[in-house]
């Protein structure tokens, strides 16, 4: 059971020199991350602020207190102190939290709110250390600041805030060697040390006369200002993910439920599990043999058997824990969490959109998703038989295919085929997804797919092709830094190999997101039984680059003989966006058309604005040219299959984004799109939306959606659509694709990401990822399952 949590508030506790006996004294500024070892038994924390009130605007702090499975078992919120600007406060405030029954593992306290004011913390649990940036607010405080040094090359700049922290500052190693003397003696002037790479095997520490400094490292590190307090936090990072998920189990039914442990510390080790559970729910760890062997950075798959009583009443909740501990040092040791929910599962109904995420609680949890696949982009062959690349959530191995064979999925590997060709093989790169993933059918039912790895001597890309859905493969290489393959998006038809697209890297450009390439076209063929790449057909010069992470739109369209294809250029700094071109080659006379400026993608030089092209069931092209969180364009061609007369640009959307400069409508930011078109016309996308004041959710803050919107044929866009709403506010992506399938069918697959705080409890890229489908035209949307995918190609 969860632990309950009491919590009380005091205000006003005098203590004018403010040296509190403290795990850390009330001198760091800022929001941090605080990681806490906690044993069995009670924990108590109480949290000290006091105001310095230099700014205007209100002084709060708030707290939450998390579980090792992430669950919030309780929050301190002190509010401001009450003093005038100017005058820093005499007293300090202090809120205490006590869990009676604390489980073992590591808690992580969350502190927010305002950074003009200092907070400490003290506790009784045994280890305490901050993550984060430090600075350090109270001159009349001395100590030492303890922490581990990165073993590769790192930076420390130190400087003095204000005159109480001038002073000679030593730094010292493990060996009480002083490296470095910071000279503090000027306010706001850095003094910086470098540090060389070098194998480190104990605490650094900065002794501090005066805790009125600022300290940032070039790369971050666990510290404390406590030495009886330091731990090895990271010994227990990621040790069991995911931190919780649920299960839906009627009365006498019985799953397996799988986590994966790692091996966080600097050496192989062996870890006991054990799992518990009410007695309304048998658990047994059905796998691996105990106590399991990790090797270093390395991971496991637990899989646990869960068995729900007969007489479990309907609508109860039942809590399973598993716990992993290392045999030789039991300090490290952390647990996560399974729901058992008894019931029927909300997977096989439609979602009341949009999926409002909270930390820590994503599909696998609110709605207890757990498909017996890896969820992917999906894609689906000429009897509508779905096909995904196998992944996981690392950002960098797919070993194969996952088909569908007998009503469940399978993995055909292709990796004995690309070590066969290229016995130096050693290792891929974006291969889960950054660089793509699709793949594409061919007239003849070939299966053909693209991936990028790296042999001894440098990197190769390659087109993987299998005749019969993995079980054997043909390997061809592609020169290039980057591709694309033409994936079905509804109308296209694709009797032959399907085309292919290479971005030569020529030079770097100054901007960040883009650089010149030479962009080639490939007419892939069948010769004998093997596939032949065929002869480049350059297109352009110029351009800006390959963006397939999110959105993965196609660059190509074939129908009837001729291969449409759309990029952008490199432009000028003042040009009003990313120069966005389609040209036609024609494959009866082998030439590529002039090409045809179709518009602008905001902002200049940025590679995130790749268009989007698909056709219709007449043949017309539609381009969607992207942009980089501003609204999309869209344009369509005068004739069927004829790219040399378009409409003019149009905005694709224009609400959204509330703030004091906009309307009460906002205004449209849209990023990676995807771009497919249904039976009956209508256009749908799918893409990253920034959103501010329009809806309920992060009020007052900016926040990315994942978002859908269509186009009827002879009607204009709709609305915006927010299918998945983040766990945080500020920056996310999802990673997503929309896909469809030969009935017209749209499936969605995402992951989220962000560059909050909140993602450092997160090893991987791909976490969490999900794969929702409608079967409406997008009217209705739901979880899809392996039932979903297995629809025949009429219904």
């Amino acid at each position: 059971m969860r632990a309950t949590a009491v919590v009380c508030l005091t205000l006003g506790v005098v203590l004018s020199s403010f040296a509190v006996a403290a795990t850390l004294p009330p001198v760091v500024r800022g929001g941090h991350g605080v990681w806490l070892r906690v044993d069995a038994g009670a924990l108590q924390l109480k949290l000290y602020k006091r105001d310095l009130n230099i700014y205007e605007g209100e002084d709060t702090l708030h707290a939450a207190l998390y579980d090792p499975q992430r669950r919030m078992v309780a929050t301190l919120d002190l509010p401001d102190g009450a003093q005038p600007r100017g005058k820093a406060a005499e007293a300090l405030q202090s809120a205490e939290v006590k869990l009676p029954d604390a489980a073992p593992g590591v808690y992580r306290l969350q502190i927010s709110g305002s950074g003009d004011c200092v907070w400490g913390l003290d506790t009784n649990a045994p280890g305490a250390v901050v993550q984060g940036d430090i600075t350090l607010n109270d001159g009349a405080i001395a100590g030492r600041l303890l922490f581990a040094p990165p073993a590769d090359k790192f930076t420390i700049k130190a400087q003095a805030l204000h005159d109480p922290g001038r002073q000679q500052m030593p730094l010292l190693d493990d060996r009480q060697q002083t490296l470095k003397t910071f000279d503090l003696g000027k306010t706001g002037v850095d003094d910086v040390f470098e540090a060389p790479a070098g194998e480190r095997t104990g605490l650094w520490r900065l002794d501090i006369a005066h805790m009125h400094v600022k300290i940032v490292p070039s790369k971050a590190f666990l510290w404390t200002l406590d030495t009886s307090a330091w731990f090895e936090a990271s010994a227990t990072r990621w040790m069991l993910v995911p931190y919780r998920q649920a299960r839906y189990l009627q009365p006498g039914g019985s799953t397996a439920v799988t986590v994966a442990l790692r091996n966080s510390t600097a050496a192989e080790a062996a870890f006991a599990v054990r799992a518990s559970a009410p007695p309304e729910v048998k658990v047994s760890v059905a796998g691996p043999s105990l106590p399991v062997t990790v090797k270093p950075g390395d991971k496991c798959a637990v899989t646990l058997q869960v068995t729900l009583a007969p007489q479990a009443k309907a609508g109860a909740v039942f809590p399973v824990t598993v716990t992993a501990q290392a045999v030789a040092n039991p300090a490290v040791i952390t647990s996560a969490g399974v729901e058992v929910r008894v019931g029927a599962s909300p997977v096989g109904r439609s979602l009341a959109l949009p999926i409002a995420l909270q930390p820590y609680e994503h599909e696998s949890f609110q709605f207890g998703y757990a498909p017996d696949f890896e969820p992917n982009e999906v894609y689906f062959d000429l009897h509508n038989s779905p096909v995904m690349r196998q992944r996981t959530e690392h950002r960098t191995l797919s070993t194969g295919l996952q088909v569908l064979e007998n009503g469940r999925f399978v993995e055909r590997s292709f990796m004995d085929a690309i070590k066969a060709a290229y016995p130096t093989y050693k290792g891929m790169y974006g291969a889960s997804g950054f660089l793509g993933a699709k793949v594409a059918f061919d007239g003849a039912g070939w299966a053909h797919t693209m991936l990028r790895i790296g042999i001894e001597g440098g990197n190769r890309l390659l087109l993987l092709a299998t005749p019969d859905m993995g079980r054997s493969w043909q390997v061809a290489e592609v020169p290039g830094s980057a591709f694309d393959i033409e994936q079905f998006t509804g109308h296209n038809a694709l009797q032959q190999t399907p085309p292919v697209l290479a971005y030569v890297f020529v030079k770097e450009h100054p901007a960040t997101f883009a650089a010149y390439h030479d962009l080639f076209l490939y007419l892939p063929r069948l010769q004998g039984g093997r596939i032949v790449l065929g002869d480049p057909v350059k297109v352009a010069e110029n351009c800006v680059g390959s963006c397939q992470h999110s959105g993965g739109p196609a660059s190509t369209s074939t129908r009837d003989g001729k291969t449409h294809i759309v990029w952008g250029e490199i432009a000028p700094d003042d040009a009003p966006g990313v120069p966005t071109y389609v040209a036609t080659y024609d494959q009866a006379t082998g030439k590529v058309s002039e090409k045809v400026l179709l518009g602008y993608a905001p902002p200049v030089n940025d590679v995130h604005n790749v268009p989007a092209i698909c056709q219709d069931s007449q043949g017309y092209i539609h381009v969607i040219l992207g942009s980089h969180g501003q609204p999309f364009q869209y344009v369509r061609s005068l004739r069927p299959n004829d790219a040399s007369a378009w409409t003019k640009p149009e905005p694709v959307l224009s609400a959204g984004y509330v703030d004091d400069k906009t309307g009460p409508q906002g205004q449209g930011r849209q990023t990676y799109c995807s771009l497919v078109c249904g039976p009956d016309d209508t256009l749908y996308i799918a893409y990253r939306q920034w959103r501010r004041n329009a809806d309920p959710f992060h009020p007052d803050q900016i926040y990315a959606a994942l978002s859908v919107q269509s186009k009827p044929k002879e009607g204009p866009w709709g609305p915006a659509q927010p299918m998945v709403v983040p766990p945080v506010p500020g920056y996310s992506i999802y990673y997503h694709k929309l896909t469809i399938d030969r009935r017209g069918r749209l499936f969605l697959s995402y992951s989220h990401w962000t560059n909050d705080v909140y993602q450092e409890d997160w090893p991987d890229l791909y976490h969490n990822r999900a794969l929702v489908m409608s079967a409406d035209g997008g009217k209705t949307w739901k979880l899809a399952t392996t039932d979903d995918l297995a629809a025949p190609l009429r219904p």
